[in-house]
């Protein structure tokens, strides 16, 4: 008997943390924000083939995704690029404030296309850049309204006294793989993303990194929806919060906030 209570503790210490146990494995529906796709693709393929657990992705911008969700979606975490859209949907009963993580951080970077002749160099100030690649066209971001990568981008450009381009000469899309993708394609000649959007575009290059106020630092929060989480819920987001889960995050570029 003592054996027996030996090895069923042992197993039990061996059990990870973000296992869901004895309880049945429900299929993990997960929105998240469109600049994590491929880390969250990568990372959901691996921990299907380890747990044999169903794990389906939904991309777009925060604000879109944070909607859909108070409007009654069935998903069951949230990667959201922004705090702001977790917040509403704490305030607005969707979460509770427990089941909320600081995950992942990013960086704002100036792109153009990668055969563009720019002329800059390390220590011309970004500000010079900008404009001198938008002259009289338009700079490519998310709209600030619903897409975080667009807010910090109007942030930015407030920051360097550009709030006139920001007003008329910005042209905002609906996701930030949006921006880039107008960048990529030469629709504009010069787009605000995220660092690891850029790192995944040949078609682009990076010109300067956007430096952002104190207090406006880029965080991506994860959170479980609902009042009560199913088990196969919680058990993804706790393996989000690993070792094994944060060196695929930084595998595309992302810092990692936090991991067990």
């Amino acid at each position: 008997m003592k054996t027996i209570l030996w090895i069923a503790t042992m197993l039990a210490l061996a059990t990870p943390t973000w296992a869901a146990g004895d309880q049945p494995c429900e299929p993990i529906t997960v929105f998240a924000a469109a600049s994590t796709t491929d880390a969250l693709n990568a990372i959901a393929e691996t921990y299907e083939r380890d747990t044999a657990c169903s794990v389906s992705l939904v991309f777009a911008s925060s604000g879109t995704l944070a909607q859909q969700i108070a409007a009654g979606a069935p998903a069951d975490l949230f990667l959201s690029a922004s705090a702001d859209w977790t917040n509403w949907l704490k305030d607005g009963g969707h979460i509770k404030r427990q089941n909320i993580i600081d995950l992942l951080g990013n960086d704002l970077v100036l792109i153009t296309q990668a055969s563009a002749k720019t002329g800059s160099t390390p220590s011309r100030a970004t500000r010079d850049i900008i404009l001198s690649l938008v002259g009289d066209d338009r700079i490519a971001i998310g709209d600030p309204n619903s897409v975080p990568a667009g807010k910090y981008a109007s942030i930015a450009l407030r920051a360097l006294n550009l709030q006139s381009l920001l007003n008329d000469q910005t042209v905002q899309a609906a996701s930030v793989r949006d921006a880039l993708t107008w960048v990529a394609r030469g629709e504009t000649p010069a787009g605000i993303v995220y660092r690891t959007d850029a790192a995944i575009e040949p078609r682009v290059k990076i010109l300067s990194q956007l430096d952002l106020p104190a207090g406006s630092q880029i965080t991506y929060p994860l959170a479980l929806i609902g009042r009560s989480p199913h088990p196969a819920a919680k058990a993804f987001f706790n393996y989000l919060q690993t070792y094994e889960a944060a060196a695929l995050f930084a595998d595309h570029g992302f810092r990692r906030l936090s991991a067990e």
